[in-house]
């Protein structure tokens, strides 16, 4: 067996299979619900308000993630209407005054889809369209829908921005289909037909772990613990 020397020169001791430590975490957190999220309708970039559901649900968020107050400076968000206000009311709640909108974060467009639902969608363009679509994005995309090189361009984009950021914590409120393409460049991973292989639900909140060597690495996804909890004790419910 052969003999390794502790006392290497490669850099501080790492655990097998996890990034080294004196890293930074980022946290995730899909928007509020809006009324087009009640009804199943596709949202896209059409810009939607959250409902008074989506309001508590934020709420609920902030109250969550309170344990980084004094941790995080700003919170990041898309520029769409439903993300912004779930950044604004988890702000107050961490007593965070400053929000910054990316547009890279925007949802990716569905284009004719927008504002219809699943069933109105096969009526229009078929069942076999729509099924081809659902397992395959890099190859079809509803008419007048956003090609997928210009989402993977601005998550791409997104990512480094995130990698390269020098804060420890960083807070960041979005959309469900922009997040799960957003992981593949965060993780170095091939690009994919993503859209519907996590969940992530209203409000949820996703974590991950960007380590002092620019590695990510996903801590963990769509915790909800805090969306049906009694208000009073979700300050009792802690982050992982």
């Amino acid at each position: 067996m052969k003999q390794i020397d502790g006392n290497n020169n490669h850099g501080a001791a790492e655990v097998p299979g996890l990034s080294a430590a004196n890293g930074k975490r980022v946290y995730f957190v899909r928007h509020g619900m809006t009324e087009w999220n009640k009804l199943m309708r596709y949202q896209g970039s059409t810009d939607i308000p959250l409902s008074d559901r989506g309001r508590d649900q934020a709420r609920r968020a902030g109250l969550r993630l309170r344990s980084l107050s004094g941790r995080a400076s700003k919170i990041i968000c898309s520029p769409l209407a439903r993300a912004r206000e779930t950044a604004e009311i988890i702000a107050k709640e961490l007593g965070v005054t400053q929000i910054e909108a990316w547009d890279e974060l925007r949802e990716v467009g569905f284009g004719s889809w927008e504002g219809l639902t699943v069933p109105q969608i096969i009526k229009k363009d078929g069942e076999d369209f729509f099924n081809k679509w659902r397992n395959d994005q890099l190859s079809y995309a509803p008419e007048d829908g956003e090609p997928c090189r210009s989402y993977f361009l601005r998550a791409e984009a997104a990512a480094d921005k995130l990698l390269t950021k020098s804060e420890d914590c960083d807070i960041v409120v979005g959309h469900g289909a922009f997040f799960r393409v957003l992981l593949i460049p965060l993780l170095s991973q091939p690009k994919s037909s993503i859209f519907w292989r996590a969940r992530l639900d209203n409000c949820s909140i996703s974590a991950v772990d960007i380590d002092n060597k620019g590695r990510a690495s996903v801590a963990f996804l769509n915790d909800a613990l805090h969306i049906d909890a009694d208000i009073s004790e979700i300050g009792d419910i802690p982050l992982q």
